[in-house]
């Protein structure tokens, strides 16, 4: 069964690389074909044209030939062409491009095409000496790359070749092979059964052979002797380990001492043979040997003891190799070894033999380090080991806390002790090596501050220690710069950080009133002072920090600054206020950090200052919005007590702080400056119309609504007409304020009361149409205020001329014409009902006794007629191109109303489909009805609005057609009216007298149509009467005769289209070869 399954997996693997090498393989040939076909195309074209120069040849040199009664022979240059075109038909691929051809010879006497005098018949029996001008000729002077567009793309061919040809037997004979192969291993594994002994000792004699070997070839292959040595030391450890750990051959104690001499000896030969790698292979195998050996004991000393041994042994390499790699790896598995102990078997009482050891190994990689930098610096390169001189103490004091952690100012003890330590060590260094030795002094001196730096948390309170180190790292900052040491300003921002995450730290608490009464605000203070001074002097420093360093730390430890300042300013915030007073609170502290990043911006030139400022701005509006929840309207609490007051300091601060952006690029020389400056100054005032008439006027006009004590039902419309008239005022003065000051950015700020002017006409547009109630006065107050203040901007920006686009000048015109035009309705509406229905019910009672019941429709068209009236005024303006519609009468005329003219069309339409026309107390009269005066008005509109229409002439036939229709209506509200039948669609179709009367009237139309068609000679009139006398036929027999029993439905024949869809699916069109032969 595993065979099956072998076979079949080598089977489809095969199947499935095969095809993917082919397709591959196939892409390769189709490029080299398609090249070939291109070569072979500029061939046959090259071929015509000499075939067409022959034959020009030979017609112009040809003599005068008499009529001959056949043609038994081919001529000779049809017989050559004929024979040259198979030949250049078919080129070897191992000449793609032709050589170029020689000039034709000419032939005399022999025409290249007969005559045509020649009789059309030829010879049955020599279908090949046809005349040049034969079919067959015509298909020979067809170019032959027509005839090779039917071949199959090579990758198909390919494919195909696979598939149907190849040696098969050699891709089987492989399979087999493969599979031989494999039947061969399993059947050794499963029967020869060799002990494990005897196993181990054949691997460890070859592999002391080939150590052998390795190192007779030292001195001849010294590439290949150094991979085999390491090889061999390599099997020899892993057999030692599978025979103490897997097959448990060997004891414990004799398995290490071999282990042990296995890298001894490593460590001897690379030694000998200075080849470091095969040192560091021999440490890797020395620290593995504890773990690949252990017995679970625990011994402690032991462990330490066997790695101290082997950092003896790297400590004595190290006095003669400066081996870097051995001495960080020998560091590297030492303290991983260390902390994994420590982490997994450390107690308490084991407190002396660690320290102990610990202190055993800090000694040791101090002097590994020290006797590197004795052997590199000679060479003057790269003598200090950073991994060993910095990582050491940092391990060693990680260590050192997790044994000290339980002892009061056991880390303050640990950290003074190594601080002295390393001081000492420099000053040793410093007088034993002189200049060469002076750098690793230095690092040795660095990290003698370092650890002296650290005493402090460790033995005092957070904050002072934050304060002490935050102070100590700006003098550093100082120091280094001004002695242009790197190490020292590099470790004074080090510690700047250190006293920031410590203070940070410290300072958590959950209860605000200690926070409070510590007067933690001085540490905030001094952090930022201090870190604010770092900045400065990174920012000054010319060459002791490089220009790109100095352009990113300074701007950073800037921003850090003010973070601090900040911070602190927010915290006593939070500790001593709370309510609307903190919110307040929190907006102008964060102002004022903002204008004092401003004043660095202008005092010290400092043009990240400027967009710190934003920043601060941007943060403080943020922490608004979070606070506020997004809700600005409550009109309950006071107007000083809400987000008012805020957002009124946000818009404040954002609008001096554009006027400063805008002031500093008129100032600027650099055109990428300008345009930047100028870009921050109006996105700023962006902000600044949020703040203002987004989150400063809603809580002012919510209070204002709330204050006067308007109906509730009228509370939201009252607080949108105060929006509206604050919002008509703030624009009236910005405005005002950007034309003094000639500023363009500050103009948009005028442009928000167009969209109040929008916003209180949809509210009452709203009220008017979907709740059916008037706005009360304050609105009408608001609406005129907001549109006399938008039509004054409006007239503003046209007089200065400043631009607008056209489609904000379009909604604006929209905003002033289109929504006063809309309130003409429901306003007469609402005023025409309520006259209607005033009085008491006696009264109305009385008078519908007395027959004088007036129809409420007088509520419908009264209105209708005085939108009307507005449109014909609009239309007079449009004509005398006046006030309102300037400069767009253009637009009104062709756009805005011909709308207004068609909406009142369709009004009027859809009246006449649902009202009869009867208004009491007036009796029905056809024409002089309201309801026809109405539809008659709406006609004389669209006339006169769409007289100069690019489409008028089709719309004079539309309004013909229009004009038939109402007078087919006038007829039926004619029958209803005089002859009591209900004005409904059903109704007026089941009257006989109604069909009658309209299979007559519309029949004498057709004939009318038709006679006026037949006296002017117009057919196509004459068509539109017979149409309508199809119409008459057609409503006779289905409307006219529905009751006698109907017709049939006519049987479609989606069927038989489906079966030839389907027919034509299935059977493809001839190949392109085919066709081409076929012409």
């Amino acid at each position: 069964m595993e065979t099956i399954i072998l076979g079949i997996l080598a089977l489809g693997l095969y199947l499935i690389g095969m095809p993917v090498y082919c397709i591959l393989a196939a892409r390769r040939a189709s490029r080299h074909a398609e090249s070939n076909d291109r070569d072979l195309l500029q061939l046959r074209h090259l071929v015509d044209e000499l075939r067409m120069q022959v034959r020009e040849l030979s017609a112009k040199r040809a003599p005068t030939i008499p009529p001959a009664p056949t043609v038994t022979a081919e001529p000779p240059a049809a017989r050559q062409d004929a024979q040259a075109a198979p030949a250049a038909s078919a080129p070897t691929a191992a000449t793609p491009t032709a050589p170029p051809a020689a000039p034709p010879v000419a032939r005399p006497a022999v025409p290249a095409a007969v005559p045509a005098a020649v009789p059309a018949a030829a010879p049955a029996d020599a279908p090949a000496d046809a005349p040049a001008d034969s079919p067959a000729a015509a298909a020979d002077d067809i170019p032959l790359y027509t005839r090779s567009l039917g071949a199959p793309p090579a990758w198909l061919t390919a494919a195909h070749a696979w598939l149907l040809g190849g040696n098969i037997v050699a891709k089987l004979g492989l399979l087999i092979l493969f599979m031989g192969v494999g039947f061969l291993l399993k059947y050794t594994a499963a029967n020869f059964n060799t002990p494990i002994e005897l196993r181990l000792s054949t691997v460890a004699l070859a592999d002391m052979a080939l150590l052998a070997w390795g190192w007779r070839i030292r001195e001849t292959r010294p590439g290949m002797s150094l991979p085999v040595q390491g090889t061999a030391i390599a099997v020899l450890i892993l057999t030692t380990f599978a025979a103490f750990r897997i097959y448990h051959l060997l004891p414990a104690t004799p398995a290490f001492a071999l282990l042990i001499v296995f890298v001894a000896f490593a460590c001897v030969l690379a030694v000998l043979q200075d080849a470091v790698w095969l040192a560091v292979f021999g440490i890797i195998g020395g620290f593995a040997a504890p773990v690949l050996i252990s017995t679970g004991s625990g011994n402690h000393v032991a462990l330490f003891s066997y790695c101290a041994t082997l950092n003896t042994g790297i400590l004595c390499i190290a006095t003669k190799k400066s081996w870097r790699a051995l001495n960080v790896l020998g560091f590297a598995c030492t303290f991983v070894l260390g902390t994994a102990w420590g982490v997994l078997r450390y107690a308490p009482e084991n407190y002396l033999s660690a320290q102990l050891f610990l202190g055993l190994f800090l000694l040791m990689y101090i002097a590994i380090a020290v006797f590197y930098a004795q052997r590199q610096a000679p060479k003057l390169a790269h003598y200090v080991d950073g991994t060993l001189v910095f990582g050491t103490p940092l391990a060693v004091i990680g260590l050192q806390h997790g044994l000290v952690q339980h002892m009061e100012f056991g880390m303050a003890w640990s950290a003074l002790a190594m601080g002295l330590l390393y001081t000492g060590l420099a000053l040793a260094l410093w007088r034993r090596m002189g200049a060469s030795g002076r750098l690793l002094a230095e690092s040795f001196l660095a990290l003698g501050v370092v650890f002296g730096t650290l005493a402090l948390p460790f033995a005092l309170d957070g904050r002072w220690t934050a304060t002490a180190w935050a102070l100590e790292g700006a003098g550093l900052v100082w120091v280094g710069l001004r002695q242009q040491r790197k190490l020292a300003w590099i470790f004074g921002l080090l510690v700047q950080a250190a006293a920031w995450i410590g203070f940070l730290g410290d300072i958590v608490t959950p209860d605000a009133t200690i926070v409070a009464g510590t007067n933690i605000w001085l540490g905030f203070l001094i952090l930022a002072a201090s870190t604010f001074i770092a900045a400065v002097q990174l920012r000054g420093a010319d060459d002791a920090v490089p220009a790109d360093l100095r352009s990113q730390l300074a701007p950073l430890l800037l921003a850090v600054a003010a973070a601090w300042l900040l911070a602190g300013a927010w915290n006593e915030v939070f500790s001593r206020s709370s309510g609307a007073l903190q919110l307040n609170l929190l907006t102008a502290s964060a102002l004022m950090v903002a204008a004092l990043l401003g004043v660095i911006a202008g005092r010290l030139r400092w043009r990240m200052a400027g967009s710190y400022t934003v920043a601060v701005q941007l943060l403080a509006a943020a922490v608004f919005l979070y606070r506020t929840n997004w809700y600005w309207i409550d009109g309950r609490i006071p107007l000083l007590d809400g987000p008012f007051l805020s957002a009124a300091m946000l818009g404040a601060g954002l609008f001096l702080s554009s006027l400063s952006f805008r002031r500093r690029a008129q100032r600027s020389a650099a055109q990428d400056d300008r345009d930047a400056l100028a870009l921050t100054s109006d996105a700023l005032l962006t902000g600044v119309g949020l703040a203002w008439f987004g989150m400063a006027l809603a809580p002012l006009a919510s209070w204002l609504a709330d204050q006067y004590s308007l109906p509730q039902s009228l509370a939201v419309p009252a607080m949108a007409s105060f929006y509206a008239i604050a919002a008509s005022v703030l624009a009236l003065v910005l405005q005002y304020l950007a034309r003094r000051l000639d500023w363009s950015g500050l103009r948009a700020l005028a442009a928000p009361v167009w969209l109040a002017l929008a916003g209180i006409g949809a509210a009452m547009l709203l009220v008017m149409y979907m709740a059916s109630q008037t706005p009360g006065a304050l609105a009408w107050s608001a609406y005129a205020i907001a549109w006399a203040a938008a039509e004054y901007t409006l007239r503003t920006w046209t007089r200065m001329a400043w631009p607008l686009p056209r489609a904000a000048l379009v909604a604006l015109h929209l905003l002033r014409i289109a929504v006063p035009w809309l309130m003409i309705w429901p306003v007469l509406n609402h005023a025409i009902s309520g006259a209607l229905l005033a009085g008491s019910t006696e009264a109305q009672t009385r008078l519908l006794l007395d027959g004088w019941e007036v129809s409420g429709g007088w509520a419908r068209y009264l209105p209708a007629w005085a939108m009307m009236a507005a449109t014909a005024f609009l239309l007079r303006c449009a004509a005398k191109d006046d006030w309102p519609l300037q400069p767009l009468n253009g637009w009104h005329r062709s756009v805005l109303l011909p709308i207004a003219a068609a909406w009142t069309l369709l009004l009027a339409a859809r009246w006449n489909l649902l009202y009869s026309g009867a208004m009491e107390p007036l009796p029905y009269l056809p024409l002089l009805n309201p309801l026809d005066l109405t539809t008659g008005f709406a006609l004389l509109l669209a006339a006169a609005a769409f007289r100069e229409h690019r489409y008028a002439a089709q719309l004079r036939l539309a309004a013909a057609g229009a004009g038939y229709v109402w007078f087919n209506l006038i007829l039926l509200r004619s029958v209803s009216n005089y002859m009591d039948v209900p004005y409904r669609f059903h109704a007026l179709m089941a009257s006989q007298f109604v069909q009658a009367l309209l299979s007559l009237i519309w029949t004498v139309s057709a004939m009318l149509l038709m006679r006026m068609a037949a006296q002017r000679g117009l057919r196509t009139l004459w068509g539109l009467g017979a149409a309508l006398l199809a119409v008459v036929v057609l409503k006779l027999f289905a409307v006219d005769l529905s009751n006698a029993g109907g017709i049939e439905r006519i049987i479609s024949f989606i069927g038989a289209g489906l079966l030839m869809v389907a027919i034509g699916y299935v059977a493809p069109l001839p190949p392109a070869a085919q066709r081409a032969e076929a012409v």
